[in-house]
Order: structure tokens, then sequence, then C-alpha cells
């Protein structure tokens, strides 16, 4: 294999896709340290939500916006749910469809919809709104179907343009107690100098990892130990910044955010060892984050 890990242990926070990723990882030369930091929880509609819900089934929109894949899966597993599922696919179709990246794609291709725009690489709110400011929407009604939190953007800047928005949440974000003791383990093994890379593929998976190690106490020492002897990686500009804010730098951001970029971006960084002497893994991955190259 050109691209090698050279077996250093490598910690992620993917959940959904955590096999996946671990494969990754293993295929590269890596050992893969899994620590799941996201959970996706359903909320079924209720009042308002179920009124929008039934909105959309009706044809009332004239544009919707899906942020995640997720977000469009739950739409159409609440409109089955409902038993408006029929409705709601043959209202989609006479819609305006605007996706925020590729998640969506698939979710809406196995009912035979297609998103009219699809916001580019690398498929921020930034790439989205420039995206949505190409389009007319003045006296339009928009839907914007959320991600796992609340958001401002892009309903805010839809309404300063004139459009009618209503947003809708069919899932939430959560940390379950089981992954937050996981986590804390995982941080403790990374202040003891025992992982030499770190991968976060969403920045919520920044935010609760953070949020455990300040709740242990832990945080001073974890963002030393993220500086000074770990290599860091982030799946894309999002995650990148949400580490920023935090005084943290990714030291690989592949130019695609995707995982099998991220981990090949990452065995990229690390050249192949150089010396015929024998050289630990903290100590070549040093020699990597200080500039020094290879041995």
């Amino acid at each position: 294999m050109s691209r090698s890990l050279h077996g250093i242990r490598v910690a992620h926070f993917e959940a959904r896709r955590a096999t996946e990723l671990d494969g990754l990882i293993a295929r590269h030369g890596g050992v893969p340290w899994s620590a799941p930091a996201l959970s996706e929880l359903p909320i079924h509609p209720q009042g308002n939500d179920r009124a929008t819900l039934d909105q959309v089934a009706s044809g009332a929109f004239d544009v919707v916006v899906f942020l995640t894949g997720t977000g469009t899966r739950r739409l159409l597993e609440e409109s089955d749910r409902a038993g408006r599922l029929d409705d709601v696919v043959l209202a989609l179709r006479r819609t305006t469809i605007i996706a925020r990246g590729p998640k969506p794609i698939p979710v809406l291709r196995t009912h035979r919809l297609k998103a009219a725009y699809v916001a580019p690489a690398p498929h921020t709110t930034t790439e989205l709104l420039a995206t949505l400011d190409t389009i007319a929407v003045a006296g339009l009604h928009v839907l914007v179907v959320a991600a796992g939190e609340e958001s401002r953007e892009p309903s805010v800047s839809l309404r300063r343009r004139g459009a009618d928005v209503a947003d809708l949440q069919l899932y939430e974000w959560a940390l379950s107690p089981t992954d937050a003791t996981r986590i804390r383990e995982t941080i403790l093994e990374i202040i003891a100098g025992r992982i030499e890379a770190v991968l976060f593929t969403t920045q919520v998976q920044v935010r609760h990892v953070i949020d455990v190690a300040a709740r242990n106490g832990l945080l001073e020492q974890f963002v030393s130990a993220l500086r000074e002897h770990v290599l860091l990686g982030a799946v894309g500009p999002t995650v990148e910044h949400a580490l920023a804010v935090h005084g943290l730098h990714a030291d690989v951001v592949p130019q695609h955010p995707k995982m099998g970029h991220l981990v090949v971006a990452l065995a990229d960084r690390i050249a192949p060892p150089k010396s015929s002497e024998p050289v630990s893994l903290v100590d070549y991955v040093q020699a990597v984050l200080s500039g020094r190259g290879a041995f």
C-alpha cells in the first residue's frame, strides 16, 4: 500500500458510520479507536410541526431546503407514519428542492425525487446561502428541513429576502451516558499519550467531546494534549472552524469533506520513516508535528 498510517492509533468520534471509518483506518495500516459522540434521536411532530407536515402533503411549499440526509429521511418516515407519504412525494415532485450537500440525494432518489440545486463543496452554510442567492424567493413559501439542532440560517436570510419560511426539525443530536463514558476513556488515553491521531467528522462531535472533558475537569489537559502530541484531523472547514473556536489547529483537512479522503490525507501527512533505527510512534508523530519531517 502506497499510503500507510504505520501502525499509529487513531481515535475518532463518528457514530452512524463508525464501522466504516474503523475499516478505513485499519486498511491504511492504523489501529482504530472508536468513541461515538453523537446520537440522532427522532422527534415526532406534534402541534405546529404536524400542521407543517400536512402543509407539505398538500403542496403548500414552493421550495424545500434539506440540510441533512437524516432530516430528509425523517421527513419521509414521518410522512409514511401519518399515512401521507404518497401525497408528500407527489408534492415534492412539484417543488423546487435544494440540498445543502450530497447526503440528501440518495434518500430522495429512493422515491424518485431530485434536487434542483445542490450547494457545492465543502457544503457549508456559506455555500448554501450562495446557492440560495441565485434563486428569487420573494413571496414564496419555503420549508427548511433542519439538522439535529436549531440554527438561524438559512431561514433568517430567506426571510430577509422576502420569503415566507417554515422550519421543521424532526430529529435531535444528543449524547448518551454510555457514549460519554467511552469519550472520557478516550480523553484519558489521549492525555496519557497512548493515541497518536484524532479525527473529527462533525462539529457536534467537537462540542460534545469538549463538554465531556470540561465536566470531568480534564479540559485543560485534553486541549494541551491535542496541541502538543496528537495529529488532529477535521473532515472539512466547518469542523476545522469548530476546533479553532477552542484554540485547536487541524493538522489535516482533506480537499473533499469525506471520511475516506480524511484518512488518506492523514496517511499522506505522515511521511514513511527513512531511518533504519527503530523509532517509537510517539517520537515519530512528534517529529511530524514539529515540522522536522520523517526520520
